[in-house]
């Protein structure tokens, strides 16, 4: 039996800000604000909600997911980028080399996210939201895929990737 991502949680200094830069990038609607949080509402673009937590904790580390947004071609790539950069995001360097084809951005509170160029073929047919990357050992890679029951589209240089089937 498989496990399924029911919600991806973050932190943040403002849930409410952070929540609306998200929706509007994913077209994500977003649920009644609690006290305990923000929640963007599950799609066919995610298939799960996203969280935002309140917290003091200003970030201060690279982030260990981050999201893969596809683009259909290198106009829609532009567009993309022009648009999460009209909502607040900048760009950043994670240690990227400048030959890198997919361009790393972070949101409002710093939070990584890349934007894929079209053709690359590890998130071919997927979704806008392509993957969602994770940080780790490829044990831990191999333990996503089988406890989500979702294939393994990279493994190279203890570098992993799954991807929702």
């Amino acid at each position: 039996m498989s496990c399924r991502i029911e919600s991806l949680c973050f932190d943040s200094i403002d849930p409410t800000r952070l929540a609306e830069f998200w929706a509007e990038i994913l077209g994500l609607k977003i649920d009644d604000a609690s006290d305990y949080g923000v929640t963007l509402l599950a799609n066919s673009t995610t298939g799960f909600n996203i969280d935002f937590f309140p917290t003091d904790s200003i970030k201060s580390v690279p982030n260990h997911m981050h999201f893969d947004l596809t683009s259909n071609s290198p106009d829609d790539q532009k567009a993309t980028v022009a648009k999460c950069l009209s909502l607040g995001a900048r760009h950043t360097d994670i240690g990227q080399s400048a030959d890198v084809k997919h361009v790393v951005l972070a949101d409002p509170e710093g939070n990584e996210f890349c934007v894929i160029e079209p053709g690359n073929n590890f998130l071919s047919d997927c979704g806008f939201v392509g993957a969602v990357s994770c940080e780790g050992s490829q044990e831990t890679g191999f333990f996503w895929s089988k406890a989500l029951n979702w294939p393994l589209v990279w493994d190279q240089n203890q570098e992993t990737a799954v991807r929702s089937p």
